[in-house]
């Protein structure tokens, strides 16, 4: 043991424990992390002062500044558990209210009075429950021993709604539990419940398939991390709004380099230095420029200088670059530390201006004379300062306003509001009466923008409000947001504006507006023109079918053509399932299944997914519904769908169309679909396993083909996570020769092509700890090369070769 040099009073423990088990390592944190890590203690010549701490007090946790890396050793051992998944199949039964999860095979009896062995367990239905098939009964055996015996108090249990499409997520609180007086399900085990209700588009698609397992119980892996993210709950802090002088200082002396932009940069670049963490400028140093090289900035906007700590880096990080600026702007304001009631920008989408390539004129300008103009009103609102910020602010709104009004709050707080999407669903929820005054969409103009600011300000001077500055509002907007914590750290997940990054939390609100636009601000590689008539298609001919090789971002597509039909984000309108190989008519539509009565085993006909839709959609025939089926040739479509390949058609969208069901309800029934329902299936044509579409469901879907893109606008998603531009260009290429060497192989063709999401990373480099080179070698190795080695299985070489030519060897 040892006592901490900065902090006398607290002890360390000398060897790091391993977080899963309890038990020390024998490990320390890397060299490298010691380096830039705040948790330990260092000289000015950058020497580590005492032994580093490995584990603290939880006081030592409240001082020092969270960090990822450390936070398994600092904060001692953690919980282990596993993460179960549970199906709910009977609508008359309530988790929540139950405070527990049941399952069947009530005949069974008592289970806590079996032998603990599968065995037993086996034997016990081979006597109680007869009618069950010989072959079914070590699954069913095997269901109920996990349920009394593998399930552990601490465990996660996550029990999806699918008449809802939501899940409960939950902590098993104690052990089995037998309600012989119950009139179904009697074999319980209570929960207490973390979230109720979270709609499962949270989740990833991967994710989303696994909790859809048709298993009643089993073992979440694959979505566990980010169930995990749901359920968490991070560290309260106290509201610090010290912050607010600063920015508006520090705007200011932003601003006197309006004329001289060029010192202005090298100002940055040299704070980016004494920051200590050069590394988090180098997405403003991938500009494409004119002659279609890649370099630094050269023209900037003050908006997007103070993004570059006002945007999903950790806390710590953001006070040492605000420290650095404060340094070389000579702000006498005390810099911040903490960033209470800011919302930041997505680390996808923190310039304010686009490539110089695609640059207007006078697009930077326009940013600096709308800064003026927002620090003149700020000073004193009158006609001409009224007017001036209208057009200055409709100079630059050319897409989304809401990154925009980011800015003009950060450079102003006292005067301006932020209408990002959580201030903004804020508002809506919980303030319906001030929201009335107001235009809260995701596109606003200068008017709209200038009568939500006096309206606001109008607002908090009366008694109407419990807030007395704009920043009280903001930060009780993202404590709302994420459950009662402010989050302003990248270190938890943190509401942002747009697509968020891997680890943070989609928080954009149900309802907001979105259209083709939309779609490429959410990183699209298409550009518009292509996607409109993808949209006229699925408007018309009402069902469509995206295929392409693998990678080509059919799925996300899918989604947002989805979004873009309903005219808001709304996940609720946009449903996603998959087809499979086992996947019947009775899953997908309506058929017969397994339920338990007092009398005991039987069957109900039960509606599928797809009728369940339809109900939905009849019941809201203003609005478009859309539904997407993932690999819908993975499946027999035609066996799944029956009589749907008739009433699915555009023409047979009406009550006059009606046909009688497989499995009617009653002889009279009769079924149509409702027009405002379409439908959008993706299709991977390269996999040799998968059914050849027939001519019928050809006939009743427009196909449209997408192909791998790995041009400028993927050059420009990827460089703003880090990677350097100059080599993506040069991958990129490569990438394109490959698929033209794939596309004339008379044996493989165009379908086989690698598509772009294999090269389209999900974080930033940093997170990778490797450089640009690096990180492109470990994707080909693991993700490319196997492929490879498959599409030329009989040919070796040509996979070889291939793999060399995408390394560069």
């Amino acid at each position: 043991m040892a006592v901490d040099v900065a902090y006398p009073e607290l002890v360390w423990l000398k060897d790091p424990i391993d977080p899963m088990t309890g038990k020390p390592t024998g490990r320390a944190p890397s060299r490298r992390h010691k380096a830039k890590c705040s948790h330990f203690v260092t000289d000015d010549a950058g020497n580590l002062l005492g032994p580093p701490p490995y584990r603290a007090s939880e006081t030592q946790m409240r001082i020092l500044p969270a960090c990822k890396t450390c936070a398994s050793v600092l904060s001692g051992p953690r919980e282990t558990y596993v993460m179960w998944g549970i199906h709910n199949d009977q609508p008359d039964i309530d988790p929540v209210a139950d405070k527990a999860v049941r399952i069947g095979w009530d005949e069974a009896g008592d289970l806590s009075t079996v032998a603990s062995t599968r065995d037993g367990f086996k034997e016990l239905l081979a006597v109680t429950m007869p009618e069950i098939e010989q072959g079914a009964i070590a699954g069913a055996a095997g269901t109920l021993y996990r349920f009394v015996h593998e399930i552990k108090v601490g465990d996660i249990i996550v029990c999806p709604n699918r008449s809802k499409r939501t899940l409960n997520i939950g902590r098993v609180t104690g052990e089995y539990e037998f309600h012989p007086n119950q009139r179904l399900y009697r074999q319980w085990r209570p929960v207490e419940w973390l979230q109720v209700d979270v709609a499962r588009d949270e989740l990833s698609t991967a994710a989303q398939n696994e909790i859809s397992s048709l298993i009643t119980l089993f073992k979440i892996v694959t979505g566990r991390e980010e169930i995990e993210q749901l359920t968490a709950q991070p560290p309260t802090s106290e509201a610090d709004f010290t912050w607010t002088a600063f920015y508006a200082e520090l705007a200011d002396r932003i601003l006197a380099y309006g004329a001289d932009r060029e010192a202005l940069l090298e100002k940055v670049w040299t704070a980016a230095e004494k920051s200590g963490v050069p590394h988090l400028f180098k997405y403003l140093k991938g500009d494409r420029r004119v002659d279609r090289s890649y370099g630094p900035l050269r023209d900037v906007d003050p908006f997007t200088v103070m993004a570059s700590f006002n945007r999903g880096i950790k806390t710590d990080a953001r006070a040492a670059i605000a420290a650095a600026f404060a340094t070389e702007f000579g702000v006498s304001a005390e810099p911040p530390t903490q960033f209470s009631g800011i919302p930041t920008a997505n680390n996808l989408k923190s310039w304010f201006i686009r490539f110089e390539v695609d640059r207007g004129a006078n697009d930077v300008d326009a940013l600096w004379h709308l800064v003026s103009s927002a620090v003149d009103y700020a000073k004193g609102a009158n006609e001409s300062t009224r007017e001036n910020l209208v057009s200055a602010f409709d100079e630059c709104a050319t897409g989304n306003t809401r990154l925009l009004t980011m800015g003009i709050y950060w450079i102003r707080p006292q005067t301006f509001a932020a209408y990002d999407s959580v201030n903004a669903g804020y508002i809506k929820s919980e303030l319906p009466k001030l929201a009335e005054s107001l235009t809260l969409g995701a596109k606003i103009s200068g008017e709209q923008f200038l009568s939500n600011t006096e309206v606001l300000q109008s607002w908090l001077a009366s008694g109407e409000s419990e807030f007395e500055d704009v920043w009280d509002l903001s930060h009780a907007a993202f404590l709302h947001a994420a459950g009662g914590s402010d989050t302003m750290s990248a270190d938890e997940p943190t509401p942002t504006e747009g697509a968020p990054l891997p680890g943070q939390a989609d928080v954009t609100e149900v309802g907001e507006p979105y259209d083709l636009g939309s779609v490429r601000e959410d990183g699209c590689f298409l550009p518009e023109d292509e996607l409109r008539p993808m949209l006229e298609r699925l408007k018309s001919k009402k069902n469509l079918v995206l295929q392409g090789p693998p990678g080509t971002g059919k799925t996300w597509l899918a989604r947002r053509l989805g979004w873009a039909l309903c005219e808001e984000r709304d996940p609720r309108r946009v449903q996603i399932l998959q087809f499979h190989p086992s996947l019947a008519y009775e899953d997908f539509v309506r058929g017969w299944r397994p339920s338990t009565s007092r009398t005991g085993g039987g069957l109900s006909l039960e509606d599928g997914p797809f009728i369940q839709m339809c109900h939905q959609a009849a019941a809201d025939p203003e609005h478009a519904w859309v539904l997407v089926i993932e690999e819908i040739n993975r499946g027999n479509p035609a066996q799944v769908l029956g009589e749907l390949l008739t009433l699915i058609e555009a023409d047979k969208r009406s009550e006059s169309a009606a046909m009688r069901l497989a499995y009617p309800r009653t002889p009279d029934e009769r079924f149509f679909v409702p027009s405002n329902l379409h439908i959008i299936g993706t299709m991977n044509v390269a996999d040799r396993s998968l059914a050849i579409v027939d001519m019928a469901l050809r006939r009743r879907f427009a196909f449209i083909e997408l192909r791998p893109r790995l041009g400028s606008d993927w050059v420009e998603y990827v460089s703003q996570l880090g990677y350097d531009p100059k080599l993506l260009e040069v991958y990129g290429q490569r990438v394109d020769a490959l698929n033209e060497q794939i596309s004339s192989d008379a044996a493989l063709g165009r379908h086989y092509c690698v598509g772009h999401s294999y090269f389209t990373p999900a974080v930033e480099l940093e997170a990778t700890e490797l450089d640009t080179k690096g990180w492109w070698e470990r994707v080909v190795e693991t993700d490319v090369r196997p492929l490879l080695e498959e599409y030329w299985f009989d040919r070796r070489h040509l996979a070889e070769e291939a793999y060399g030519l995408l390394v560069g060897a």
